[in-house]
């Protein structure tokens, strides 16, 4: 019993002390208040469990990538900041993976591009930033010059304090470059994020999975915007068979082709095609041979192995 009771307190020792050290990886990526900062109250801790609490109605997006933990700062700035309540608003969420991380960053390209962390974007007074597997927003209410050069501060802050670079999703780089609309791809796994960028069924006929890897981008061709989905399966056999539900659930026929080309609703065309263990789709045209183009170029940069 001696020896039981030991071990239990070295254990609860050992695993209270464990869980601080977690959150204390968080907070130190904080900027520190200096240069009229203050911290307003304390840091919130938020996980997987308790997300919604936050993020009442875009949790579903944050776990489809696999998030682990956000921590929530808000500051005061400038010397006056108290006075006329100007507050500057730091979230950090950290994800499993950097791939991931890359992709709920690409989930919303807008703004201007900065040289800050891997990528970053500034608009409206909100600046995004990725690196390595964080996901960093710092929200000013100003929109003023002082505000912009305050968070972007605070951004290469963060950014200096994160060591790891993170790596681009491999996918990306069986992209066409010809017709790429800049800033346009998104990367993602499941159908939540399928259905909230691009919605085709209410069931899952493309069987995407935390297994599969997918990219949405849209390419301008001869003054038309075309949709491209690439995804990527664990093997050839889910690929074959999402292929087949593909043609069967949502272009109502059944082919032992692996191209095809059918026209849909409001006389647009629809394209897939089946490469190894990838399916490459193409909707919004109305010309098939634009269609087939795009197809082409997809499967040359898969034969090639793609680019950097």
């Amino acid at each position: 019993m001696r020896w039981e009771k030991i071990f239990f307190i070295l254990f609860f020792l050992f695993s209270w002390g464990c869980v601080p050290e977690k959150t204390m990886n968080l907070k130190n990526l904080l900027p520190s208040p200096k240069n009229g900062l203050k911290k307003i109250e304390s840091s919130k801790i938020y996980n997987r469990e308790n997300l919604f609490d936050y993020l009442d109605g875009g949790a579903e997006l944050y776990l489809a990538y696999d998030f682990q933990k956000l921590i929530v700062q808000k500051y005061f700035f400038s010397q006056d900041a108290f006075a006329q309540k100007k507050t500057l608003t730091v979230e950090i969420f950290q994800m499993h993976s950097s791939l991931d991380t890359y992709g709920l960053f690409s989930l919303d390209q807008d703004g201007e591009e900065l040289n800050v962390a891997q990528k970053a974007l500034y608009g409206y007074g909100l600046l995004k930033l990725w690196k390595d597997n964080y996901f960093v927003r710092i929200l000013n209410m100003e929109g003023t010059d002082e505000a912009k050069e305050m968070t972007i501060k605070m951004g290469e802050e963060i950014s200096e304090k994160i060591k790891k670079q993170g790596e681009l999703p491999p996918l990306l780089s069986f992209l066409p470059e010809k017709g790429f609309v800049p800033k346009s791809d998104r990367y993602f796994h499941k159908i939540t994020i399928l259905n909230h960028l691009y919605f085709l069924a209410n069931k899952n006929i493309l069987n995407l999975s935390e297994k599969t890897n997918a990219v949405l981008a849209d390419f301008k061709i001869d003054e038309q915007i075309l949709k491209l989905l690439l995804i990527g399966y664990p093997d050839t056999l889910q690929a074959k068979k999402s292929f087949s539900d593909f043609n069967l659930l949502y272009l109502k026929k059944q082919s032992m082709d692996k191209r095809n080309i059918v026209k849909v609703e409001e006389g647009k065309f629809v394209g897939v095609e089946l490469n190894d263990k990838y399916l490459c789709l193409v909707f919004e045209s109305d010309d098939v041979n634009l269609i087939n183009s795009l197809l082409d170029s997809v499967k040359n940069k898969l034969k090639s192995g793609g680019t950097k």
